[in-house]
């Protein structure tokens, strides 16, 4: 009897209607990327944008989502995680439709700013939700919320250019991406009434964030991390379509790796079974090195291996990020509050990495330098990780 209502409780845990709109949220949160690389040659056919021109409808999102992600504490003393939110996916949609109303280059550079302080402003929140809310089974919850997230990103790779070709005009096109973040916020309105305000006055702040080394060495791990996620996202399409594929057959190449990342970000926070997340983030690493050599080395042989491998391992690795940082901090505010200045670090240091890589396109003629240096920063990653014993949460906070 016990046992039955420990699962009834459990079943009901999962499939509540918050959960639900976490998910539907995280959706949200990269079609504004991944939409741009599969119709880059006809964007920048029409706009006139160079390589390193038309980097940067990737890199000003990710800009933002540093730059609010350490603007979280502010954000939680003037906003409560119910506001944030909806201002937020208003935002994202409102930037996704502005694409439809002004395609030119700046109004589209404009919409990628816009689109990115709504995604950051979710981003920097939504740790500290789900280490409130779902406490017991956080890994699982971060893998799922990664899940969705990196989902979102493969249907922008793959539906955009499906859309434009049913007639649609390719700003119509992104456009159409500011439906999904309505359906978000329907969701996410009703289930949020009465959550409780994770930056509540008096509730334990932790330590300063700005002095302390393991802070930064965190925000430097993600950034290097999403560096070559942002960098695939921007520039696996056209790096394909350059060998002679179709932007419909590079757009699916890119779904693909996405869900590669989906199928890491469930798996391998699963998995986690002790608080030493070491193991299961060096293989993360190793599957993208493996990913980046396939793809100097053979891209034309197996290409949907290398994409597919590349991706698990970036998918299982930011969730496990996630929960590596909350790991350190017992209070869920400070908890939250470090996880955000590690996005904000890592996601200032990952949105400049898609622009550097148009720029070497632009020098070299060509993606794979870009790729050579990723898998050597792959290799200083996997050295990193191995600080990360657990044993050293407490004392690189206590300092």
């Amino acid at each position: 009897m016990l046992n039955h209502s420990i699962n009834s409780s459990s079943s009901r845990r999962w499939f509540n209607p918050l959960l639900l709109a976490l998910v539907l949220i995280g959706l949200n949160m990269r079609p504004l990327l991944t939409s741009i690389g599969p119709l880059l040659p006809t964007l920048r056919q029409a706009t006139g944008l160079s390589f390193g021109g038309a980097a940067l409808l990737t890199t000003l999102p990710v800009l933002m989502m540093g730059l609010m992600a350490l603007a979280g504490g502010a954000i939680n003393r003037l906003f409560s995680e119910r506001s944030a939110v909806t201002l937020s996916l208003l935002a994202i949609g409102l930037g996704a439709l502005w694409r439809e109303l002004a395609p030119g280059s700046v109004q589209l550079l404009m919409s990628a700013v816009l689109g990115g302080l709504g995604i950051g402003v979710i981003q920097a929140v939504m740790p500290g939700i789900i280490k409130h809310h779902f406490l017991k089974s956080m890994a699982l919850v971060a893998g799922l919320w990664s899940a969705a997230l990196m989902g979102g990103g493969g249907l922008g790779a793959a539906i955009t250019p499906w859309l434009m070709s049913t007639g649609r005009d390719w700003h119509s096109a992104l456009a159409w991406w500011a439906l999904p973040a309505l359906e978000a916020l329907l969701a996410w309105w009703p289930v949020s009434r009465g959550l409780s305000r994770l930056g509540a006055a008096g509730e334990h702040r932790g330590p300063s964030l700005l002095r302390n080394r393991r802070a930064w060495l965190l925000g430097a791990y993600f950034g290097l991390i999403n560096g070559g996620y942002t960098s695939l996202i921007a520039w696996l399409p056209p790096y394909y379509m350059q060998l002679g594929w179709q932007p419909q057959a590079s757009g699916s190449l890119l779904a693909l790796m996405t869900f590669g990342q989906v199928m890491g970000a469930l798996l391998l926070p699963a998995l986690a079974r002790n608080h030493d997340r070491r193991p299961l983030l060096l293989l993360a690493l190793m599957m993208q090195l493996i990913g980046f050599i396939g793809l100097i080395y053979l891209p034309q042989t197996l290409p949907w291996l290398w994409v597919l491998v590349s991706g698990l391992g970036l998918g299982g690795a930011f969730p496990l990020c996630l929960v590596l940082a909350l790991d350190h901090l017992h209070q869920p505010a400070a908890a939250g509050r470090l996880v955000a200045f590690m996005q904000g670090v890592g996601f200032l240091l990952a949105g400049v990495t898609p622009y550097l890589s148009g720029l070497l396109r632009d020098y070299s003629g060509g993606f794979v330098l870009d790729w050579q240096i990723h898998a050597l920063l792959v290799v200083v990653l996997i050295a990193i990780t191995w600080r990360f014993h657990p044993h050293s949460y407490r004392r690189a906070f206590a300092e």
